[in-house]
């Protein structure tokens, strides 16, 4: 068993996608600086693509944004490049865990603040796991 977890910056916003059976997914792409630098003093960044399912990826599309920290755990997947065979593999991580390590932005809290006024339970979703159920490709509410 091979797990691996990746902590970086997300390059971009979240774009939710559906496979042709209607379930979710989300390719999210991270960047990570190490904590050296090269001979001649700059900065080295490594960008990890991580793919998540059902409704840890509608959790991620609605949470994350550009520039927010996040924490991903997962499988590790060796992709090749069947169209171009002389390009050199890359990995992947398929992620069954993401959390969201960046406060939430201000208009976000403020409305989540609001919707739990109205309930006595609060919810976390500063983790998400794949287990709960879907809907976003569907129409149906999650």
């Amino acid at each position: 068993m091979l797990k691996i977890t990746a902590i970086g910056n997300l390059t971009n916003d979240v774009e939710l996608k559906c496979h042709e059976d209607g379930k979710p997914y989300a390719i999210l792409r991270i960047a990570s600086d190490r904590r050296y630098r090269d001979r001649d003093g700059n900065k080295l960044t490594d960008f990890i693509s991580i793919k998540v399912r059902g409704a840890l990826a509608e959790r991620c599309a609605a949470f994350a944004w550009k520039g927010c920290k996040l924490a991903a755990s997962g499988d590790f997947e060796t992709i090749t490049f069947a169209e171009d065979p002389t390009r050199q593999p890359g990995f992947l991580i398929k992620a069954n865990e993401v959390e969201f390590l960046s406060p939430r932005k201000v208009e976000e809290a403020a409305e989540i603040q609001t919707l739990d006024k109205g309930s006595s339970e609060t919810k976390d979703f500063s983790t998400a796991d794949g287990n709960e159920g879907y809907g976003a490709c569907s129409g149906e509410a999650a």
